[in-house]
């Protein structure tokens, strides 16, 4: 799969999920060193915002590298001959690509209106909440986040992390909350394209994108819905 058949997965998956994307099209980038292209997106809650003072939003995005592009312009057994030769690539088996998928929960408070830090019981409240609903309700990342690969060696499938806080201290000694955000990552497998008819086909990646954005669409609704505890003194 190239990168231009997985951005249009990607955008078919979006839209069916019903998140509202933030502009009318997604940020791409390239890097002219590499040649790596970056996309990214920010999405809204599904049914818009309700969590005022805080803007809540949510960042997708991922990396395609230049060695993705060259193995995909061509056959998974063209690729191994170009690399090892053609006796040597004879028996030779490839392994399914992958992709990290960046995703980044954001609320954030308007410019120069920060609020008073929350205290410790409302902050309390608000990550056991937030983090209960992310884990458990409405979790962010695949329930396999794990496993081990046929040599025994582990393979990190998604990964989530603890709430982040960026604040200012005014000249008081004070501390202000400006926003506060959660990263996770979820690694996508890309089906291979092979020359050989007899080969069984990769799983192909649409299901794998509509279940991510589902996921991203009910945790950033939870998120949103557990920022009433930062309001609370």
């Amino acid at each position: 799969m190239g990168y231009e058949e997985f951005r249009a997965a990607w955008e078919d998956a979006l839209r069916e999920s019903k998140l509202s994307m933030m502009g009318l099209w997604g940020e791409e980038t390239l890097d002219l060193r590499t040649t790596s292209r970056n996309y990214e997106v920010h999405v809204e809650p599904f049914g818009g915002q309700d969590a005022e003072p805080f803007f809540v939003a949510a960042t997708l995005s991922f990396r395609w590298n230049a060695l993705s592009t060259a193995r995909t312009v061509t056959r998974e057994e063209d690729m191994l001959t170009e690399l090892f030769g053609r006796e040597s690539a004879y028996d030779l088996e490839t392994e399914q690509p992958w992709l990290r998928i960046d995703i980044k929960l954001n609320a954030s408070l308007p410019y120069d209106k920060p609020l008073p830090m929350p205290s410790k019981a409302a902050w309390s409240a608000w990550a056991r909440e937030t983090m209960g609903r992310l884990d458990d309700i409405e979790p962010l990342t695949p329930a396999e986040k794990v496993r081990e690969n046929e040599d025994g060696n582990l393979e990190v499938l998604a990964w989530q992390g603890e709430p982040a806080v960026k604040a200012t201290c005014g000249a008081d000694g004070q501390l202000h909350l400006e926003a506060v955000s959660i990263s996770a990552l979820q690694v996508i497998r890309t089906p291979r394209i092979f020359d050989d008819p007899d080969k069984e086909p990769d799983e192909p990646v649409y299901g794998q994108l509509q279940e991510m954005f589902h996921r991203v669409r009910a945790s950033l609704l939870a998120w949103m819905q557990a920022l009433d505890h930062l309001k609370k003194k």
